[in-house]
């Protein structure tokens, strides 16, 4: 082709034109990459992407789901951006999922009222419910949401009448702000009175013996013992020195009890008061998620329960090793006396399990005596604990106290059927080679490839000179 002045004038249009295109495409494209955000998880598990379970919960959501986060701000925290990236994972399956952050440093008394005790807890609310979560994982994450999703009736019903702690009293020793957080939670509470009702309704889902300080008349206490016996679950709440009342009841559930306090010797050698004992847990899955945070139990006694054919005992909360119930009277220097009090470490929580027919029985069966196979069958729940004060108004906000309540009334109302999520982990990629090969590897990649690159380069250069 001749090149004259026309048609230099053209290449310099087309290149020009060539230029302004491909300004006007990468604008689109960065433009395009700032509205849409697309990314495809190709690790060998999808370790980055969140699991089937959880998309299946995530497509039930049907309103907007608030996460707000309590988690420190600054260069040096990543706590924040560790939140961030696995909350992505969710807002990828549901546009319903919104998070924000607040620095609790920067708004003190609001994290005192929420009992916000780790950086980074998150609190999820869903349709006026809320749950407060502190674990950082897919399977923690995916199980409060599932918890707030369900819209089952939990009724739970406080014994009154004989003194036991108000579940809507305002007083210290009342119960109504952990009641107002179980309302938060989806559960319907409401006092019983059983000497105006005469029975326990059959909705009930717990059943809670407050710490009374009186005891219940036999008609009264003939009720609860058929509650129970019929399969009804129940929290029974056992004060140091109100140990005698509702004889049948334990008699009928093999409990025993001594009077006494539980001495905490390590939390006394910390300078507080050795009456209150820091919780020990043992494995249960009402404690599955406290490895890393402690309950408080002010003034607490030791219980004991002989487990009875059909029945399954398992503590789940014990005082520490260094610990001793104390029979004696509580004056001056309290030190431990080997003749008369029962060392550590005692347990203080118990549940307590069977299963049941669909009536309450042990098994329902048919005139033949073969069991109905159309019968359903229920686990009967029941929690012991040697203190209330734990839940009360004034010690509510200390520690875990607030999250070991919460779970025992889940575990309590059948509210801990969790979707199993197994931890994603990278698949084992290592390569094995000798050193020899290493040795290989190194001369091709460190002297070979840069001296090819050098070669073929030298090599141009020479041919256009010789041109």
């Amino acid at each position: 082709m001749e090149i004259n002045k026309k048609t230099r004038n053209q290449l310099r249009l087309q290149n020009f034109s060539f230029f302004v295109l491909v300004i006007v495409i990468a604008g689109l494209i960065f433009q395009l990459s700032r509205e849409y955000n697309t990314e495809f998880d190709w690790t060998a598990n999808s370790r980055h992407t969140v699991s089937k379970a959880t998309a299946k919960v995530l497509e039930k959501l049907d309103s907007e789901l608030k996460i707000t986060s309590y988690a420190t701000s600054g260069e040096l925290s990543n706590v924040r951006q560790s939140i961030t990236d696995i909350i992505k994972r969710y807002q990828k399956e549901s546009d319903k999922i919104n998070i924000k952050f607040i620095d609790p440093r920067l708004n003190p008394q609001q994290t005192t009222e929420l009992g916000i005790t780790i950086d980074g807890e998150m609190i999820l609310e869903y349709k006026g419910r809320t749950e407060h979560l502190k674990n950082l994982s897919e399977k923690s994450i995916t199980n409060s949401i599932y918890r707030l999703l369900r819209n089952t009736n939990r009724q739970i019903l406080f014994l009154t009448g004989h003194g036991e702690r108000n579940p809507l009293g305002k007083a210290n020793h009342d119960l109504s702000l952990f009641v107002d957080n179980l309302n938060n939670k989806g559960f319907k509470v409401a006092p019983l009175d059983l000497g105006k009702t005469l029975s326990v309704p059959k909705n009930t889902s717990v059943l809670v013996i407050a710490s009374p300080r009186v005891d219940y008349l036999p008609g009264e206490e003939k009720i609860i013992k058929d509650y129970v016996k019929a399969g009804g679950n129940l929290l029974w709440l056992i004060e140091p020195d109100k140990t005698e009342f509702l004889k049948d009841l334990a008699a009928y559930l093999h409990l025993t009890t001594v009077k006494g306090l539980i001495i905490d010797l390590d939390n006394g050698l910390l300078g507080n008061d050795p009456t209150h004992v820091l919780g020990q847990y043992v494995q249960h899955a009402i404690t599955e998620n406290f490895s890393t945070t402690q309950t408080l139990f002010p003034r607490v006694t030791g219980i004991s329960i002989t487990a009875e054919q059909g029945w399954t005992v398992e503590p789940f909360v014990q005082s520490m090793p260094r610990s001793w119930l104390e029979t004696g009277k509580m004056e001056g220097s309290v030190k431990y006396n080997e003749a008369s009090d029962i060392s550590g470490p005692l347990p203080f929580g118990v549940a307590m399990t069977r299963t049941t027919g669909s009536d309450g029985s042990k098994e329902n069966k048919s005139e033949s005596g073969q069991k109905d196979k159309q019968d359903t069958q229920h686990q009967q729940r029941i929690v012991i604990m040697g203190d209330g004060d734990f839940l009360s108004n004034t010690y509510l906000g200390l520690v875990g106290n607030l999250a070991m309540g919460e779970s025992i009334f889940n575990w309590l109302s059948h509210d801990d059927n969790f979707i199993d999520i197994p931890p994603t982990t990278a698949t084992g990629s290592k390569i094995a080679i000798t050193e020899m090969q290493m040795g290989i590897l190194g001369l091709i990649f460190i002297v070979l490839v840069p001296a090819l690159f050098v070669g073929s380069g030298f090599f141009i250069w020479f041919r256009r000179r010789k041109k």
